[in-house]
């Protein structure tokens, strides 16, 4: 199994070439047969027989990893013009391409080339997500809910694009948006990952290291200048509460910036919806019924409202 890599069949388009070999597993799970050879064009009709028996995924050589990306990339730079690339795919990859960028930037540690490619990022999701009015649902779809950092940020990212866009924001503040939310979690990286990964409670002297997440980020990103203010308010106050209650420093409603309101919203909501080392994902609607219950103590009356009705509307409950 190490030797494939299983790939979302919602990030193919029919009939352009893979660049790629995709492989189907069988059904006793011990063989992997050819499925698409990487010189022909992916045929929509098997794309859709697939789905009908409810397969998610095809597989990859492991080998081939980045010639996938290539392709995925392709898909997302394309143009976004009837009879080009679906906004379906385009999301699929888009969800892939960007969790790939951040694992890599992140585990380099080299920060101008983070905040480089969250920038450039940043702007091609704002793009697709204001260039369709499906783009948001498609993206909604097929994000990954895996408890890694790199994943977390991605997430959060996307929620908060398409919850701007949906709040009526321009595209430039979209993608400004986009990109503080891939940003917004890097003082996580300073934290021992025993500790984020930790299956039990927290000792209250790990809990106050993690508390000190928003602080590092800061004092990591706060001198440069190709960040705007709103965009390190994301990184500095994600964990407010507009009643007070919040960290690192416990300011109010009206101190907080617009944008970190946006992002302590989907924040929560990205954290309670996925996989965490003590405990499974919880269902969309009951996280934002408990959310609710915090609106206009933890989080902004306007923005929590817009963010439900945006959920509800694309998972249709």
């Amino acid at each position: 199994m190490s030797d494939y890599i299983p790939i979302f069949i919602s990030t193919l388009e029919p009939n352009t070439i893979p660049g790629v070999d995709l492989f189907q597993r069988e059904a006793d799970g011990d063989r992997f047969v050819l499925y698409c050879a990487d010189d022909h064009p992916i045929d929509e009709g098997g794309l859709a027989r697939l789905r009908a028996r409810g397969t998610k995924h095809l597989y990859v050589a492991s080998g081939s990893r980045d010639l996938f990306q290539q392709y995925l990339r392709s898909l997302i730079e394309a143009p976004s013009r009837p009879g080009e690339v679906s906004v379906a795919a385009r999301a699929g990859a888009l969800s892939e391409v960007v969790r790939d960028v951040l694992d890599a930037s992140f585990s380099a540690g080299d920060l101008g080339n983070t905040v480089a490619e969250a920038s450039r990022w940043g702007a091609l999701t704002a793009g697709i997500i204001c260039s369709n009015s499906s783009a948001a649902a498609e993206l909604f779809r097929v994000l990954h809910h895996d408890y890694a950092t790199f994943t977390h940020s991605a997430n959060v990212a996307f929620y908060a694009a398409m919850l701007a866009a949906k709040l009526g924001f321009s595209q430039h503040d979209i993608e400004q948006i986009t990109t503080g939310g891939l940003l917004h979690d890097l003082g996580k990286l300073s934290i021992d990952d025993k500790i984020l990964s930790k299956p039990g409670r927290l000792t209250e002297g790990e809990f106050r290291t993690v508390k000190m997440h928003p602080t590092w980020g800061l004092r990591q990103l706060g001198c440069r200048k190709d960040l705007s203010f709103g965009q390190l308010m994301m990184v500095y106050q994600h964990h407010e509460r507009v009643d007070g209650e919040g960290y690192p420093v416990g300011i109010l409603d009206d101190e907080i910036h617009d944008w970190a309101k946006i992002c302590a919203v989907v924040d929560v909501f990205e954290a309670m919806t996925s996989f965490r080392p003590y405990r499974g994902p919880m269902p969309k609607q009951l996280a934002l019924e408990i959310m609710e219950k915090d609106r206009s103590k933890a989080f902004d009356s306007e923005v929590l409202e817009c963010w439900a009705k945006l959920t509800r509307e694309i998972c249709k409950f």
